[in-house]
């Protein structure tokens, strides 16, 4: 789960969104925070496990809190592994209201949707990355902005009117449920982009104050018990965390607006301010709050009737549903994923007490999920209800609904990483031809050498050579989306004397990436070195190193016995067949249908 938040400086104040990647949360009272964090972090006998779930105290929480089920389906999918910062929703989370100038009260939920598409690694590709290069989000992000390809994302409102908020079989102010959209549909009404990186992280990111209680006139906070206890929290940690009151006075955090208030001294003040009275009313009528008719803020006047109590209406002890519905709304590869992320889970709990109440809790959610999780880690499971929630959704859904308008699109692909293999001795005006094709539609080809410096081409000088970005030894294919292996006969001859180079291709494939390969060396050297025991159609080798027509695609492997060189194309319709074939695999970000189960890389 990562956090996601967003500031609009407005002319009148800072309005801050904070939530998460997720459109949920774990807990519908905010008095739990304290309890589900403690129950989340290293176990205190031993401060073991670092920054991971797979532990007694988390699920023996969450086994005891069925509250907590949609989130943990959430939270054990593919969206807890995103691809990139750059490739991930962001959510509100909390319920908000929107109160236009007649005083009437709506209630919003807020979205991103990334222009990138919503895409995410694969498990065995996230182990690999954490120990790999621990800021590899970071650094993609960074990189990305700073190369000037920068991430957007589409900002959208899902808007409800006061009369439809017990329309649902769900309340819409509990936080751990999700308004469908085919229910209330997002209406996208603006573009956030980032544009620009930090010139020093620790002033312009580390101090910036993120406080769910800033808002501005039009904007509103709704009942929802878990933003109400934010607004507190978040306001208190960044008084201690920053030293005092006066943190929205650092440069990061001052409004674009002028301030004029009352609140002098405290520790860390910036401002001098002039004049002799600092409290009102005063004699000088200055400063005084500005009325509404001016723009000044007024919280939204609602009627209550009744107790006001901590107490959870009927509505909100409905747990299952909505974690059933992610559960239905899943593709077969997502449950796939859901089930061994679980397995894994539940295989670190040492408690089978533990266990056998979290088979039960899956149990309830679905019995196909259950089952195969309780087989994995040795449990009986139990049989299943006699009916489950049948309603989806696929908004949920990574490969079903949500990347639908641009998967398979040449959008797809754009600021894609494809590892282009060059060692010593590759042919370098087909290798030109192949990243012009690429460059075309996009996407960012570094050059994986077998050392650093300039990689020589056939026949030519060190010095006449181009540069390699990375070698194979100081990246690896987790680093890249897609991979292609260069043509040149002494290319790759050393590559196939090299156990890393071959493990590039070896694992590229495990976890299911498109590859190119080109020439009739590289064919054989993936047909017969890296993937020999995999019934893979290559193009033939005993083609013509001009038959650029023989291309071959074969579960999402490319392969062409020649690009030819040619002048620079001006249009992807001008790339030569086999680009255009692999660039149809990029644009589905992985090869799901792929068996790869005999792959041990």
């Amino acid at each position: 789960m990562r956090g996601f938040a967003c500031r609009f400086f407005t002319e009148q104040g800072n309005w801050d969104v904070v939530g998460n990647n997720i459109p949920i949360f774990f807990i519908q009272d905010g008095m739990k925070f304290p309890d589900i964090i403690h129950a989340g972090k290293p176990e205190p006998h031993n401060e073991i496990p670092q920054a991971q779930s797979a532990h007694d105290n988390f699920y023996d929480f969450v086994s005891l809190a069925p509250e907590t089920s949609a989130m943990v389906m959430w939270a054990l999918s593919d969206r807890a592994i995103p691809r990139s910062y750059r490739m991930m929703n962001g959510f509100g989370v909390n319920t908000y209201c929107l109160v236009n100038k007649k005083n009437e009260r709506h209630f919003v939920k807020f979205h991103w949707r990334p222009k990138q598409g919503i895409h995410s690694l694969v498990w065995d590709e996230a182990l690999k990355l954490n120990g790999q290069d621990p800021d590899f989000h970071r650094r993609d992000l960074w990189t990305n902005i700073e190369n000037g390809n920068y991430p957007e994302w589409e900002f959208g409102v899902q808007v409800l009117p006061e009369s439809r908020e017990h329309d649902f079989d769900f309340d819409i102010l509990d936080a751990t449920k999700f308004w469908p959209e085919e229910d209330v549909p997002v209406k996208y009404i603006g573009t956030f982009k980032l544009n620009k990186n930090p010139d020093e992280y620790f002033t312009e990111t580390e101090q910036i104050a993120f406080c769910t209680s800033n808002i501005v006139p039009g904007v509103d906070f709704s009942d929802d018990p878990l933003l109400q206890i934010r607004n507190f929290s978040y306001l208190d940690t960044q008084l201690l965390r920053l030293g005092g009151p006066n943190f929205n006075e650092i440069p990061i955090n001052q409004p674009i607006c002028r301030v004029d208030n009352n609140q002098r001294d405290g520790l860390h003040r910036q401002r001098v301010t002039t004049g002799k009275v600092n409290y009102w009313p005063n004699r000088y009528e200055v400063p005084k709050p500005a009325p509404l008719e001016a723009g000044g803020l007024e919280h939204y006047h609602a009627k209550v009737e009744g107790v006001r109590q901590r107490a959870r209406p009927e509505k909100w002890k409905v747990y299952y549903n909505q974690a059933t519905m992610f559960w239905n709304s899943l593709t077969d590869v997502e449950r796939e994923h859901i089930v061994a992320a679980a397995s894994f889970e539940l295989g670190k709990v040492e408690d089978e007490t533990i266990k056998v109440k979290m088979i039960e809790r899956f149990n309830e959610i679905h019995h196909d999920f259950a089952a195969p999780v309780a087989l994995n880690i040795g449990l009986e499971c139990p049989p299943a209800k006699a009916a489950y929630y049948s309603k989806r959704t696929d908004g949920v859904s990574q490969l079903r609904g949500i990347n639908a308008s641009t998967l398979g699109t040449p959008a797809a692909v754009a600021t894609r990483i494809v590892g282009v293999l060059a060692f010593d001795g590759f042919d370098a005006g087909c290798l030109a031809a192949v990243r012009g094709g690429l460059k075309l539609a996009g996407t960012v080809t570094p050059i994986i050498g077998n050392h650093g410096g300039n990689i020589k081409s056939s026949g030519s000088e060190i010095t006449d050579g181009l540069r390699a970005d990375f070698t194979v030894d100081t990246a690896r294919s987790t680093h890249v989306d897609a991979l292609v292996i260069a043509s040149g006969a002494e290319s790759i001859r050393k590559m196939s004397k090299n156990g890393v180079a071959i493990h590039w291709v070896r694992e590229a494939y495990k976890h299911q990436k498109p590859i190119l390969v080109v020439g009739p060396d590289a064919c054989d050297f993936v047909r017969k070195v890296c993937l020999r025991e995999v019934p893979l159609k290559l193009a033939d080798t005993a083609g013509t190193a001009t038959d650029s027509e023989n291309v071959v695609e074969d579960q999402g492997v490319v392969s062409t016995i020649s690009i030819p060189s040619q002048s620079p194309v001006r249009s992807l319709s001008d790339v030569p067949k086999a680009i255009k074939q692999f660039l149809e695999q990029l644009s589905h970000h992985r090869i799901w249908s792929r068996d790869v189960s005999i792959i041990a890389a």
